[in-house]
């Protein structure tokens, strides 16, 4: 199955002329939420759903415990995830400290598994539902239908 991509026209506020340009963007179809992956995994794997979410469960809350405590988190076949933040600079030694950190975040680096998928995505254009200069292209990910 391919990765549905659209084009849009989008407003790039880089200089003063506020140029529009021509861009693609993923055509996301949906969110999928956690019973659903759920059931996915019970099905694939041949283990039972209540086993299946106790264990999700349980990795979520252990990872949560290790990433407090400043550790990265390595799933295998997933990725590992990376404890970040960004904080403000100064010139005065003083002036840097934890009040400086402004953004908590949570950076994920995927497996070599998943690059290689990514790597050998395949793409459609999706020409019917591209450029309507009338209509408006969020391309944002709030708008996504959710399987629940």
């Amino acid at each position: 199955m391919a990765l549905r991509v659209r084009r849009v026209k989008k407003s790039f506020g880089f200089d003063k002329t506020k140029a529009e340009k021509y861009v693609l963007v993923p055509d996301r179809a949906t969110v999928v939420r956690f019973e659903p992956l759920c059931d996915q995994v019970a099905m694939v794997s041949g283990i039972n759903l209540g086993l299946v979410q106790s264990v999700v469960y349980g990795l979520v809350k252990s990872m949560t415990t290790f990433i407090r405590q400043g550790h990265s988190v390595q799933v295998a076949g997933f990725g590992t995830f990376v404890p970040s933040f960004n904080a403000k600079s100064s010139a005065a030694e003083e002036a840097v400290n934890v009040s400086s950190i402004h953004k908590v975040k949570l950076r994920f680096l995927p497996s070599a598994e998943l690059k290689a998928v990514m790597n050998s995505m395949e793409f459609e254009f999706d020409v019917v539902d591209s450029t309507n200069d009338s209509k408006t292209a969020s391309g944002g990910e709030d708008d996504r239908p959710v399987i629940e």
